[in-house]
């Protein structure tokens, strides 16, 4: 397989691309046959209060105080992908990832090959690309489910005429997007930025899906 790419060994703050080793643990466990789409957890304030949870007041549309209500694992799948919900996350995050244990960085850095640390939350764009074409090769919920995203009308996948799946990250002045790109030899498209505009994260991937395609 081929790779290019500029200052892909950055290290960048990487946001909610940090949910991409979560849903990749997720979809190992339910490929494993630990949990089930159809598994329920609860969403108490233990479950949104652990080192390395992502702040409620972010993005997504659960309830930002904890409810105690039940969940299944397809809902807050499709909201951290799809909304890239914090709090979704962080029921993943708490009851599947058990707050980060050491057997999800085993998992996960067999995948990107050096660890991806869930409280800094800084990685590379190589990294980031690493666990994308990872969750591409499990092919199962989790990629279907960042096939059709509340973002899809900006960055990677806005002019790129073929299915994209892709996950969003933005912090001050970061913004990144992490795709793949169902081009007749589909590719991962890895973009982190600083200072920098969705616009130009779009030009980028019409560049290279031109070359490409």
């Amino acid at each position: 397989e081929t790779e290019a790419g500029v200052n892909q060994d950055k290290i960048f703050y990487s946001a909610s691309i940090a949910k991409l080793p979560i849903l990749y643990y997720v979809q190992e466990q339910l490929n494993a046959g630990q949990v089930a789409l159809n598994t329920i957890v609860k969403y108490t304030a233990e479950s949104i209060s652990f080192n390395g949870a992502y702040k409620v007041s972010g993005s997504g549309s659960l309830l930002k105080t904890p409810d105690n209500k039940d969940y299944t694992i397809e809902e807050l799948i499709n909201k951290t992908a799809k909304e890239s919900d914090n709090v979704a996350s962080n029921l993943l995050s708490y009851y599947i990832a058990n707050k980060f244990d050491d057997d999800f960085f085993q998992v996960t850095t067999a995948v990107t090959g050096s660890k991806w640390d869930m409280v800094s939350r800084e990685t590379s764009a190589q990294v980031a690309g690493k666990m994308m074409e990872a969750l591409y090769e499990q092919n199962g919920y989790v990629i279907e489910s960042l096939l059709s995203t509340q973002f899809d009308n900006q960055r990677i996948s806005q002019d790129i005429p073929v299915p994209v799946a892709h996950k969003i990250g933005d912090a001050d002045d970061v913004k990144h997007d992490v795709a793949i790109v169902y081009a007749e030899s589909p590719f991962v498209l890895s973009i982190f930025t600083d200072k920098s505009s969705y616009d130009e994260i779009t030009q980028i991937a019409n560049d290279i899906y031109g070359i490409l395609k």
